[in-house]
C-alpha cells in the first residue's frame, strides 16, 4: 500500500465499528481474511483494513497483535488466529526456556508448558518457542506451529481470570505432542522471531490504536489538528513498517514515533467529552500499548546512538 492509498483509506468514508472486546474473535474472522483486498498484503496493509473497523481498545490491541505475529511469520493462513507463546516460569529469557523438542520418527515431540499465552484461547495456531539442546553453552531455540487441536495440548485460562480488560490470556502445557517436521522453523527462534517481537508489537499496537481513533475522531468530530496528527502518525507508522526494525537507524525512527506518540495522548483528554459514556469507557486507557516496555524502549534508543556515533 502506498501512502496514497493509506490515505484515501483513512479518510473513505468511515465504516462501521464493528470491534468489541466482547467478541474478540468475531471481529478478527470478520475483518482479517482477504481484509487487504490484495494478492500480497503486507501485515501493516491488513492492520489497517481490521483497526478502522475496531470499536474499543481491546480489540485495537488485538489487531496490532495478531499484525505483529504476522509480519514475523507472513506464511500463517489468511483466516487464521495466533498466538506467540514464549514464556515459562523463569520469564521469556533464552535460557529459562526448558520446553523440549525431542525427534521421534519422521518428526518431533513437544513437551514443557508455557506461561501468559496471549489470544492463546482464541488462537487457530500457537508459535510456540522450545529448545533443541544447548550449543557452545548456548541454548538452541526454534518456533514450533501448533495448531490449537493438536493432540496432547491443554490450555488453562483459569490463572488469568482476574485480568479483564485484557486480550484473553491462558497457560500451556504441552504433553507428548506430536510435531511435523516442517512445523519447526529452522531459524534460530531467538535472534529471528522471540527478540524483534516486543518492539514490533509496541509499534503495530501503538499504530492499531491511533487508526481505531482517527475512525473515532472523525465519527465524533475531533479537533482537526488532533486528526491531522493522528494521520502523520499512523504515515509515520507505516514508513517504520517498511524497515527491517533492528537496524539503529530503524530504531531511531520508532523513538521518534514513540516520543509524538506520547505527546498527542496527552493532548486527548478534552476530545473525549465528545464520546458517549459507554465509548469512552470502552476506550480506557486509551494509549494503547504506548507505556509497555518504555525502559527497554529507552535502552534500545541509547544503543542505536551509541552505534550511529560511536559514542
Amino acid at each position: 500500500m502506498t501512502p496514497a492509498s493509506l490515505l484515501d483509506l483513512l479518510f473513505a468514508p468511515p465504516a462501521p465499528l464493528l470491534g468489541t472486546g466482547a467478541d474478540i474473535r468475531g471481529f478478527l474472522q470478520g475483518c482479517g481474511p482477504g481484509a487487504a483486498n490484495a494478492a500480497e498484503p503486507t501485515a501493516f496493509d491488513r492492520l489497517v483494513r481490521v483497526a478502522l473497523q475496531a470499536g474499543d481498545r481491546l480489540t485495537a490491541g488485538a489487531a496490532g497483535h495478531q499484525a505483529a505475529i504476522r509480519r514475523l511469520f507472513p506464511d500463517t493462513p489468511d483466516a487464521a488466529i495466533t498466538a506467540f507463546c514464549v514464556s515459562e516460569d523463569q520469564g521469556p529469557r533464552p535460557s529459562g526456556i526448558r520446553s523440549a523438542l525431542t525427534p521421534a520418527g519422521a518428526g518431533f515431540v513437544l513437551n514443557g508448558s508455557k506461561k501468559w499465552g496471549s489470544m492463546a484461547p482464541l488462537a487457530d495456531i500457537l508459535y510456540v518457542a522450545a529448545s533443541v539442546g544447548e550449543r557452545d553453552g548456548r541454548n538452541q531455540l526454534r518456533m514450533v506451529q501448533v495448531p490449537a487441536d493438536s493432540p496432547g495440548l491443554v490450555l488453562d485460562p483459569a490463572p488469568y481470570a482476574a485480568y479483564q480488560g485484557h486480550m484473553p490470556i491462558a497457560d500451556l502445557a504441552l504433553t507428548d505432542l506430536a510435531v511435523l517436521t516442517d512445523a519447526v522453523l529452522p531459524q534460530d527462534a531467538y535472534v529471528v522471531f522471540i527478540k524483534p517481537f516486543r518492539l514490533i508489537e509496541d509499534v503495530y499496537g501503538t499504530a492499531a490504536t491511533q487508526i481505531a481513533l482517527l475512525s473515532l475522531g472523525r465519527v465524533h468530530a475531533w479537533p482537526q489538528e488532533v486528526l491531522e496528527d493522528l494521520t502523520g502518525l499512523i504515515l509515520q507508522a507505516q514508513a517504520i513498517a517498511t524497515t527491517p526494525m533492528d537496524r539503529p537507524a530503524d530504531v531511531v525512527l520508532m523513538s521518534a514515533y514513540f516520543r509524538a506518540s506520547g505527546a498527542l495522548w496527552s493532548r486527548l483528554g478534552p476530545c473525549w467529552d465528545a464520546v458517549p459514556d459507554a465509548v469512552r469507557t470502552a476506550w480506557h486507557p486509551e494509549a494503547g500499548t504506548l507505556g509497555v516496555a518504555a525502559r527497554a524502549r529507552e535502552a534500545r534508543r541509547q544503543s542505536a546512538w551509541t552505534a550511529l556515533t560511536g559514542a
